[in-house]
Formats: structure tokens, C-alpha cells, sequence
């Protein structure tokens, strides 16, 4: 099976496609793992039209007007079609992730008091959306600035509230100027470096997929976390690629944490703060320290890598 997860709901505001690797032949559609969907007409025609991204509910009121009845009967069953499609992993689904977390923290006071009644809590009713792209450098762009834009706003807020503190707590009009530069440059620095660590990992996973002679499906991409899908008749390169991701990060980290040590000192000491090349220097590798735990079986890359290490050395036939 490929290494293709399959979707949640599909929101009301959402623009979808057909999934990477999807294909439409006529009246059938046939999905990454090889299997085939016979459609009818009227599903083939719809399928026609997601080949490229479109939004649903224009697609609807298209053919309302096309057939020359309301909108209205025709949304149950294009949304019932849709939805079935989006649960067999044959949908990418585009839509923002922040209304997706604005409804999920809207559910929060119902659950509340339904888990305070009936003393359990609720599942949500907003499941995780998933997208889709090409297996290629953009679409894994597209992929990680989809994914991580929490992550990136984060740094930006943190790299605000330290200039703010170096504002007031300065005791100096030139300490200030320092202070601020220093909270700016360090915040934003590290949090760019921990996106170009999510970057080079899935990257190296990408590169590795491709140099392996891997059948690669796309890229897909949920709130804080991404991956590619991709199969593979060889335990050797599946395990190659899984290692490949947390490896390449790791290199970037102490690529980093040396030009940190050896870097001229003369950088550290007009920022003015005891013991900065020390924190950074721990800052990154902590870093370090989380691409090593991928390595491990307490992550997905890590369960993979000890799951074909097994098969290799019992000679168990290769998984596709």
C-alpha cells in the first residue's frame, strides 16, 4: 500500500482537485495503490471538472443553472459524492486550516458541558483536513508553507513580545537599541531554522524516494505536519528513505552548531548578553537532539526503520 492517508471532512468552503496520482479514463477513476472506481456518468462529469482545483459550491450552482433547477437539489448528493471520494483518499482538499482550528475551538464550550454532564468528553465533529500536492520541490513548498504557517506566525509573535521586553527592561537608550536588534535576530533565526529543519527532512525524504527508483505519489500535508507518499517493492530503500529525512536535518543542525563554536566571537560579544553563543549553541542543539529521537522507534520514520531493518535481516519478502 502507498503511504497515503486519507481525509477528513470536506468544509463547506473548501476547494478540491483530484488527489496526485488520481487518474480519470473515461467512466473510471483508478487511485495510487492501482485500484479501479467505476463511475456513472454524472460522476465521471464531476470528476472531469476536479481534475483542476474548483470550489463546490460553484461547481453546483453551475450545474443548477446548466439543468435549470435549484441549487438546492443537487447539493446532497454532489456533497455525499464529494465526501466519498474525500474518504477513499481519491480528493485533495484545499481550505484554511485557521477556520478549521476557529471551529474546532468553537466546539470547545459544547463538549465542555456535554463531557460535564455525561462525564465523557465528546469526539469533535471537525475532523483534520488533508492536502495534496505533486510530488515535487514546489509542491513540498506549497506543502511545508501550508503545514507549518502556525509555526511561522508563532516566531514572529515570540520575536515581537522578547523586542517588546527588551523595550522596557533595558536600562539604557543604547541598550535598548541592542536589546531590541538582539531579540529580533535570535527569535526569527530560530524559528527559520527550525522550518529549514522541517524543510531539509522531508526534502531528503524526497530526494532519497527519487534517487531509489520509488514510485512517488505526492506530497500531503495536515496543521504541523507533512510527509510523501510513495511505494516501494525494496525493504533497503524504504529503509534508505526514512532515514534520509532525520539524517539531512541532523547535518544542517551541526552544520550549524559549529559555525556556531568556531564563528569569530567579536559576532556574540556586541550583542551585550552574558552567555548568548552558549544558548544558541544549546538552542540548535535541541534541535539535534529531536531529528535523533526520529531515529528512534518513538517516531513514524524511526518505526519504519527498525520495521525494515527486521525484514532485511529475517530476509522477510519486501512490503509494497
Amino acid at each position: 500500500m502507498a503511504t497515503l492517508p486519507g481525509a477528513g471532512d470536506v468544509r463547506r468552503n473548501a476547494v478540491v482537485s483530484l488527489a496526485p496520482g488520481v487518474r480519470l479514463s473515461g467512466t473510471r477513476l483508478e487511485d495510487v495503490d492501482g485500484q479501479v472506481y467505476e463511475l456513472d456518468p454524472d460522476g465521471a462529469s464531476l470528476c472531469a471538472v476536479f481534475a483542476g482545483p474548483a470550489d463546490v459550491r460553484t461547481v453546483i450552482d453551475g450545474l443548477a443553472r446548466l439543468r435549470e433547477v435549484s441549487p438546492s437539489s443537487l447539493a446532497g448528493p454532489v456533497w455525499e459524492f464529494v465526501e466519498d471520494l474525500s474518504s477513499r483518499g481519491l480528493l485533495s482538499v484545499s481550505e484554511s486550516f485557521s477556520a478549521e482550528r476557529a471551529a474546532r475551538l468553537a466546539e470547545w464550550p459544547r463538549r465542555a458541558f456535554t463531557a460535564l454532564t455525561a462525564g465523557a468528553l465528546p469526539p469533535s465533529a471537525v475532523r483534520r483536513s488533508l492536502r495534496r500536492y505533486p510530488g515535487t520541490f514546489t509542491g513540498l513548498a506549497r506543502a511545508g508553507l501550508e503545514a507549518h504557517q502556525a509555526t511561522a506566525w508563532i516566531g514572529v509573535a515570540l520575536a515581537v513580545a522578547a523586542a517588546g521586553l527588551a523595550l522596557v527592561l533595558a536600562p539604557t537608550e543604547s541598550a535598548r537599541g541592542v536589546g531590541v536588534r538582539t531579540a529580533c535576530l535570535l527569535m526569527s533565526g530560530y524559528f527559520a531554522l527550525l522550518l529549514a529543519n522541517m524543510f531539509a527532512h522531508e526534502s531528503a525524504h524526497l530526494v532519497a524516494a527519487r534517487l531509489g527508483k520509488c514510485t512517488v505519489y505526492g506530497v500531503y500535508c495536515r496543521p504541523s505536519g507533512m510527509g510523501i507518499s510513495y511505494t516501494t517493492a525494496s525493504e533497503p530503500r524504504r529503509l534508505a528513505v526514512a532515514a534520509a529525512g532525520p539524517l539531512a536535518a541532523l547535518a544542517l543542525d551541526l552544520a550549524v552548531m559549529a559555525a556556531i563554536v568556531l564563528g569569530p566571537g567579536t559576532i556574540w560579544a556586541t550583542a551585550g548578553i552574558d552567555q548568548l553563543r552558549l544558548s544558541a549553541f544549546a538552542g540548535v542543539a535541541a534541535l539535534a537532539a529531536f531529528q535523533l529521537v526520529c531515529l528512534t522507534p518513538l517516531a513514524r520514520d524511526g518505526r519504519t526503520i527498525a520495521a525494515s531493518l527486521r525484514r532485511i535481516l529475517r530476509k522477510e519478502p519486501a512490503r509494497a
